[in-house]
């Protein structure tokens, strides 16, 4: 029931887990879709924790993110089970999982009274999230293994931001430790070590990062289009 875009998280830990739960769900009538939607309470309870900012209250928000993103592999599994999966189910998923992670930066930055780099940590990630959506472009990424490891909104911003020029290999390890199911892990353990205050640190890195690359791969792509229709004979 895994997919190539797993990370290393989810190949060795949550899919484990979560198959053996959707194994047990798939006796019941339950549609993709509504798994989806009834597993977003968890990250709106993990926040009224995070709110709170103490060491115990941090550590058991994060704790229910990890559950969430566990649980939140059973929704693809039950559609590729039955035969259900669909762009509808595609946009879906990926949108509790970019509301979720806004829920988690702005809650934790309540918290730990850092609402503003909470709130420049949600903003950073709205911004790269617009951007690569709303750039059409897509391009096959060096080989097929990488290719595949990666979701194809991704494969546009790789090629043309020339990410892929400091190689494959690299690339292939930047986003196996940036993926979500890895970094909501990272973040958990930040958490147990008391260490919370580094998990908004690294978002604003990597979602700062990201939002720059995305930035570069949008006017690229945007130019190499502008030069194909000035290059195109008229009639």
């Amino acid at each position: 029931m895994s997919k190539p875009q797993d990370g290393f998280v989810s190949r060795f830990l949550n899919r484990p887990i979560s198959s053996r739960i959707t194994r047990f769900l798939l006796k019941f009538p339950i549609r993709p879709s509504a798994w989806t939607i009834s597993t977003f309470v968890l990250p709106i309870i993990a926040c009224l924790f995070l709110v709170h900012g103490d060491y115990v209250s941090v550590v058991i928000g994060a704790a229910i993110f990890q559950a969430f993103s566990i649980l939140d592999g059973c929704d693809g599994e039950i559609a590729r089970a039955k035969n259900l999966e669909s762009k509808f189910g595609e946009r879906l998923d990926h949108f509790c999982d970019f509301l979720a992670s806004l829920l988690y930066v702005f809650a934790l930055g309540l918290g730990l009274h850092r609402s503003s780099e909470g709130i420049v940590c949600a903003v950073l990630i709205t911004a790269n999230e617009w951007l690569v959506r709303a750039s059409k472009s897509e391009m096959s990424v060096a080989s097929s293994t990488l290719h595949e490891s990666l979701y194809a909104r991704h494969h546009g911003m790789i090629g043309h931001s020339g990410l892929i020029n400091l190689g494959e290999r690299f690339v292939w390890w930047l986003f196996q430790l940036t993926k979500r199911d890895v970094a909501v892990f990272i973040f958990l353990i930040l958490a147990t070590l008391g260490l919370a205050d580094w998990i908004l640190h690294l978002w604003v890195i990597v979602a700062g990062a990201s939002l720059i690359l995305s930035a570069i791969a949008a006017i690229r792509s945007s130019i190499a289009r502008s030069d194909v229709v000035t290059r195109e004979p008229r009639s």
